[in-house]
């Protein structure tokens, strides 16, 4: 599975991220942008599963400082 977003804005535009893998082994996928909102899930699946449901995505590169939350008309699945 490849789970893929490209930056729209800023100095890092078109740089592609993919899921922000957290030091506790996690993903985080999230209705809103708050800490306090964020939801872990497990593996690649689920975060597609919940991405698919309307939650936005937490994702990353290693050329981009930090994680961001993507919403899932920006989020691209391939199976």
């Amino acid at each position: 599975m490849k789970i893929i977003a490209k930056i729209s804005r800023g100095p890092q535009k078109s740089e592609i991220v993919t899921p922000h893998l957290h030091e506790d082994g996690t993903y985080v996928v999230s209705p809103a942008r708050f800490e306090e909102d964020y939801i872990r899930v497990a593996n690649l699946e689920d975060f597609a599963s919940q991405i698919q449901k309307g939650l936005k995505g937490r994702m990353s590169s290693p050329a981009v400082k930090g994680s961001r939350l993507f919403s899932p008309k920006s989020i691209c699945i391939e199976k």
